[in-house]
């Protein structure tokens, strides 16, 4: 008893609970009678019928519906229909010549096998069992549509894992990169450069792990990535940092501002030989997110198409992250001018 589906059977009753009503008005309506005259007598009469149908449509229902699944027993389905049509009519005549009436009114006789009492109880279990099989296929396509649903939401959490997961190995390979120029120098940061490197991938492998963050971290997780760098390029390298938030611990998506730190510096200070200026703006205000890096590039740089840099990683991954965490709620911007390459990006920021 316990494992009864009571909500599945809370909604039966309330379907047959709803349908004797109608179809007491749909019974006065076919023998000309008015509501007043006749709904209640029509509602008893209804009432009587009821066990016959239940009987019936959860035959239909649970029985040979089911066969038709197995397209080799199709006609087996279709002599269960019109028997299970034969056997329900017979039975509703019965009762109502040997039951209703008796009980509502014996003064009247009831011939069992009349043709035009024979063709209304086929019509009246005809439009029964539809509006039973309505309202299951309504309930079937619901079912169907949040299926499709659920799998369409576990498809693209799939993506974006595997989108993060080609994040974290991506950074932490630049990273690295970074350490072994440092060893080969032989430089006294090398020590200085490997415990910032473990500050930041503790935050990217452990805190990261949630779905959200707040601005603040994300932002302390930049100032951390940009004073490595400086310990890799010294005084070639010149990056200008502001920062203003409103409420820093505004949730957003972990690791969407720091690729585009680390494009600057793989474009800027690894792509080009002379002095390198960053630029970097982080703003916040009312849920508005403003982004922007600005990077000196030398004149042979070409634009990276669609933000993705020479078959790389780069904000291609960052795009589609977007795509599937801010749909319709940001804008993405990429562009070159007086030698500096520019990406702008734009957020709305919800607390869901």
């Amino acid at each position: 008893m316990s494992n009864w589906n009571w909500t599945r059977i809370g909604l039966h009753v309330v379907f047959w609970l709803v349908y004797l009503p109608i179809n007491a008005v749909l019974s006065c309506v076919i023998r000309g009678k008015t509501l007043e005259e006749e709904f209640f007598v029509s509602l008893i009469g209804e009432a009587y019928s009821l066990p016959v149908k239940l009987v019936f449509v959860y035959f239909i229902f649970y029985y040979v519906i089911p066969l038709y699944l197995e397209r080799s027993k199709i006609w087996q389905l279709v002599s269960l229909l019109v028997l299970s049509f034969v056997v329900a009519t017979i039975l509703y005549r019965l009762e109502i010549a040997w039951i209703y009436f008796p009980i509502n009114n014996p003064d009247v006789m009831v011939q069992i096998f009349s043709f035009k009492g024979m063709m209304l109880t086929v019509f009246d279990l005809f439009i029964t069992l539809a509006a039973a099989i309505t309202v299951k296929l309504l309930r079937m396509h619901y079912k169907s549509l949040e299926f499709e649903q659920e799998l369409i939401r576990e498809k693209l959490q799939s993506e974006l894992n595997f989108l993060r997961a080609q994040t974290n190995p991506h950074f932490l390979f630049n990273t690295l990169n970074n350490l072994y120029v440092l060893a080969r120098k032989k430089s006294d940061k090398t020590a200085d450069a490997i415990m910032m490197l473990s500050k930041i991938m503790r935050f990217v492998l452990y805190e990261c792990r949630a779905p959200r963050i707040a601005v603040g971290d994300e932002a302390k997780v930049i100032q951390d990535y940009i004073e490595l760098e400086k310990l890799r390029y010294n005084k070639r390298l010149h990056v200008d940092y502001l920062e203003s938030l409103d409420n820093p611990h505004t949730p957003i998506a972990p690791l969407l501002l720091l690729p585009f730190v680390e494009n600057s510096f793989k474009h800027g200070a690894s792509g080009t030989t002379g002095d390198v200026e960053i630029h970097i703006q982080l703003t916040l205000r009312e849920h508005e997110l403003s982004f922007s890096v600005k990077n000196t590039v030398d004149n042979d740089f070409e634009l990276p198409a669609n933000g993705n840099n020479g078959g790389g990683i780069g904000l291609k991954n960052v795009q589609r992250q977007l795509d599937l965490l801010y749909p319709g709620q940001y804008t993405l911007t990429t562009g070159r001018e007086n030698g500096f390459f520019e990406a702008g990006l734009n957020i709305r920021l919800t607390e869901n």
